[in-house]
């Protein structure tokens, strides 16, 4: 089957039958290099389960364009192949099956007549036996999302989470956990978490993934002003003791000569241009000083890094209701991943909480409520976005 060749040209025939475009560069290289699709079929379900798919999708059930220039689609799709080898193709990755031979017939002879092939694909697309299959995909190995319940059904990223000491169970379901295992598991999907990579942590506290991290990693820095209220609430996070005694911060044992703590300004960080492999900041950039100041911090993490190196962000993307203070609207988090030398290694899936409808937990009244991947304040509903950028 198609989804078992991963040679460029195969990867580029799966880019235009479902996405109606061709790679980028960078998204050629990482299908190629395997770190964002790893086993056969991988590459069809992340295609099919992005919010790119779903948003072409949506349209052409509404009879909108789903196309910006329809020309350019159709050449596209004619670079494929004689029509029989077309329409091969399309049932094998749309379908996920060989062409019958009244399929096979039907659709040789419309393009015969000078059907387009474009209305192919969107038959075969919108067709009952798709849409069957679509629902089926599962939307567990997505990096730039919100916070997404369908990882508790991802066993990869379950072992990361059962490797940080943390709980599997899906009742207990948390943003905090949710954001520890999709930093490493989007590190690791896009070869950048390695053991002579060197990490850099921004707004870090004395989180426990700090202390994973430097069993796995040649070095980890974490950087944190270590002052004001954080000395007290949230866990103690800002505590400046950790500066002087990390190891009594520590979870369980790990690399001391790993790691080291400093105190440090996010948005002016004290290091050399390229000199990091992954930049992450978890939860932290929202505290900074609005979009300006969490727009500086991404930008400075940007520069400390190597060329191809990842910078990753967890923060709060509001879902609902007015604007709080401390979060970030979608229209605030498309200006914030909009930094200059950065580029989204792939769309954000913004529909999350459409698939999987939860109530929201009230941080006034409910602080400890599970499951915790949907909180409010007042009228203002929030959740964590998780977002993964690359130095270009």
């Amino acid at each position: 089957m198609a989804t078992d060749r991963r040679g460029a040209g195969s990867v580029v025939e799966a880019y235009w039958l479902i996405l109606g475009r061709a790679p980028t560069a960078l998204e050629l290289d990482d299908e190629l290099r395997g770190h964002l699709n790893q086993s056969p079929g991988a590459l069809l379900r992340g295609l099919l389960s992005s919010p790119e798919f779903d948003r072409l999708r949506t349209a052409w059930q509404a009879g909108r364009p789903a196309h910006a220039d329809d020309d350019a689609l159709e050449r596209g799709l004619l670079a494929l192949g004689p029509d029989d080898a077309f329409v091969r193709r399309a049932y094998d990755w749309i379908l996920g099956r060989p062409a019958d031979a009244a399929g096979a017939a039907h659709y040789a002879r419309r393009l015969a007549e000078g059907e387009r092939r474009a209305n192919v694909v969107r038959a075969l697309v919108l067709s009952n036996e798709f849409t069957r299959r679509w629902r089926s995909v599962p939307r567990d190995s997505q990096l730039c999302e919100l916070a997404n319940p369908a990882k508790w059904d991802n066993d990869e990223w379950l072992a990361i989470l059962r490797s940080l000491g943390l709980s599997d169970e899906k009742l207990l379901m948390h943003r905090k956990p949710y954001e520890f295992a999709q930093l490493i598991y989007g590190c690791r999907r896009l070869g950048a978490l390695r053991e002579d990579s060197v990490v850099l942590s921004v707004g870090a506290g004395h989180e426990l993934v700090l202390y994973w991290l430097a069993n796995h990693a040649r070095r980890v820095v974490a950087t944190d002003m270590y002052e004001g209220v954080w000395q007290a609430v949230q866990g103690r996070e800002g505590d400046p003791d950790v500066l002087r005694r990390p190891e009594q911060y520590a979870p369980f044992a790990y690399r001391q000569e790993a790691l080291d703590f400093m105190k440090m300004d996010g948005r002016q960080l004290a290091f050399r241009p390229g000199s990091f492999d992954i930049a992450y900041s978890l939860s932290s950039i929202e505290h900074f000083g609005g979009v300006d100041g969490a727009a500086a911090t991404i930008r400075d993490m940007g520069r400390v890094l190597k060329a191809g190196g990842i910078l990753a962000l967890a923060t709060e993307y509001v879902l609902a209701g007015p604007p709080h203070e401390e979060t970030f609207q979608p229209s605030e988090i498309a200006a914030l991943v909009g930094q200059p030398g950065l580029e989204l290694v792939e769309p954000i899936d913004d529909q999350v909480f459409r698939r999987y409808p939860v109530t929201p937990v009230d941080l006034y009244r409910e602080p400890y409520q599970t499951p915790h991947m949907v909180v409010r304040f007042n009228d203002t509903v929030f959740t964590t976005v998780m977002i993964f950028l690359r130095k270009t």
